[in-house]
């Protein structure tokens, strides 16, 4: 079982474009992850331009925040003619913002603020850094809470894979299975109709979770279930500890590292795989525009003739949605 590109794709995403990882280190993407934010760092590479990666991401995310490294020096790049093309293009339908390092004098901070605020109008804020990476945690913190990052969910889901199961027993009977997707609140898995007969609200003890080789076992509260047109449900469960719902600390401190790596996994190995197929068109073809390569679509007929021929549904449709 694969993530699917449709639900790779959903909700908002923040890409920050070639950041430097001394004063704003990776590792700072799980902590937003706790706090709803699904954040990623795009690096430049040779075998295609940044301005490349940019439009075809642009492409297949229909929700996205761009922030630009303008320190970072790669050849043959100037950002501000980037920006300045991107803007021209895109306009207000793709959210894009700046970083830069600390300036010794306030003139030239207000000189790069001008010119990527008022100038080339970009729409989330041009923001200097501080020179400790403690520090500029709380302040890129402040900037994704300012331009709504999280969207319009409260807790980002890992979409699950072959590695990702559980398992449980209810009523005398011992119930496993791969699971759909996963939060620090919920996890859902999907089963054939009448296999699994709980009530909503009913709690289990004790589940099993195997997040590609992280292991814990926790209690759960049957949240919600949604009959699927392929004659299966949707088992949507709520993470229950003593004290209410969701996960303890210590638990989700464990957890959201392994979430981070389930989502990051997904979306960049879905970019990489469309940074490839364009590569090798553009080698064929002969520079043939990105607005005609049609990439995401030839993703999404690949995934769903692997989907017929594994006899899977793919995308899950619900009953209630005909």
């Amino acid at each position: 079982m694969a993530a699917s590109v449709k639900d790779i794709i959903a909700g908002r995403k923040t890409f920050f474009i070639t950041p430097d990882r001394t004063i704003f280190p990776e590792d700072f993407c799980e902590e937003y992850l706790a706090q709803g934010y699904e954040c990623y760092f795009i690096e430049n590479e040779k075998k295609i331009s940044i301005e490349e990666k940019i439009e075809i991401m642009i492409s297949v995310f229909n929700d996205v925040i761009l922030f630009f490294n303008l320190d970072s020096n790669i050849p043959g790049v100037d950002w501000a003619e980037l920006i300045k093309r991107l803007r021209e293009k895109h306009g207000d339908s793709v959210l894009m913002g700046a970083l830069f390092t600390k300036r010794q004098s306030k003139d030239e901070k207000a000189r790069i603020e001008y010119k990527y605020l008022f100038d080339l109008g970009l729409n989330c804020g041009c923001i200097q850094l501080e020179y400790q990476k403690k520090q500029n945690f709380g302040i890129i913190e402040k900037v994704l809470f300012a331009n709504q990052a999280m969207g319009r969910r409260k807790n980002v889901r890992a979409l699950g894979t072959a590695g990702c199961t559980f398992g449980f027993d209810y009523n005398g009977e011992s119930f496993t299975g791969v699971l759909q997707d996963i939060s620090v609140s919920h996890f859902s898995f999907v089963f054939p109709k009448d296999k699994l007969n709980m009530k909503d609200y009913e709690k289990v003890r004790d589940i099993q979770l195997n997040l590609k080789g992280l292991h814990f076992r926790y209690d759960a509260v049957l949240f919600m279930k949604r009959e699927l047109l392929d004659d299966n449900v949707l088992y949507v469960f709520m993470f229950a500890n003593q004290f209410g719902a969701g996960l303890d600390p210590m638990t989700q401190q464990i957890l959201i590292p392994r979430l981070y790596d389930l989502m990051h996994d997904n979306c960049k190995g879905l970019l990489h795989r469309l940074y490839d197929s364009y590569v090798k068109k553009n080698a064929v073809e002969d520079g043939v525009p990105l607005e005609e390569m049609n990439l995401l679509e030839e993703e999404m007929e690949e995934e769903d003739c692997q989907d017929k021929k594994d006899n899977k549904g793919g995308e899950i449709r619900y009953k209630d949605d005909l």
